[in-house]
């Protein structure tokens, strides 16, 4: 636990040092203004076109809402988006391999998987421009997130170890 809350305290203290966010931090690696712009054009290239210019969701105006179809747009990465939500590993592994919709397009259109297109560096750089989109506390609350994820993957059964 004390591990936890050192990965987090660290992470807030790179998000406070940053109100402009000039560094985002993915997967415990600290990206700065630089690789957050080159995320912004992988986005542009492979995300806008589902997930909005700005991260405002294939149906900006009703997000929650089926269309003729019957299905659920690509979601919002903005804060009015789930996407703060998740932990690193899973945004990572979700970008890579496709999203759950691909076994159920009858209510979502498909993600496809990115892992034969991109890197899993170029990933991280998109999901840290994908943070900028983010307000500090839900920043605040992906990271608490992803410190739980690892604790989860160094203890898959969440025993103490100390207790």
């Amino acid at each position: 636990m004390a591990k936890l809350s050192l990965i987090v305290l660290l992470a807030l203290l790179f998000v406070g040092c940053s109100s402009q966010r000039d560094v985002i931090v993915v997967s415990g690696t600290t990206l700065n203004a630089e690789q957050i712009a080159q995320g912004q054009q992988l986005y542009a290239q492979y995300c806008a076109s589902c997930h909005g210019v700005n991260g405002e969701g294939q149906f900006p105006n009703a997000p929650t809402e089926r269309d003729a179809t019957g299905r659920f747009g690509a979601p919002p990465h903005n804060g009015n988006g789930h996407t703060w939500h998740h932990g690193d590993a899973m945004l990572v592994e979700y970008v890579r391999n496709g999203g759950m919709s691909l076994t159920d397009p009858t209510n979502w259109y498909p993600m496809p998987a990115f892992g034969e297109q991109i890197t899993d560096e170029q990933i991280m750089l998109t999901l840290a421009y994908i943070k900028t989109f983010w307000n500090d506390e839900q920043l605040t609350r992906q990271m608490q997130v992803t410190a739980a994820e690892g604790e989860r993957e160094s203890n898959p059964l969440q025993i103490n170890p100390g207790g």
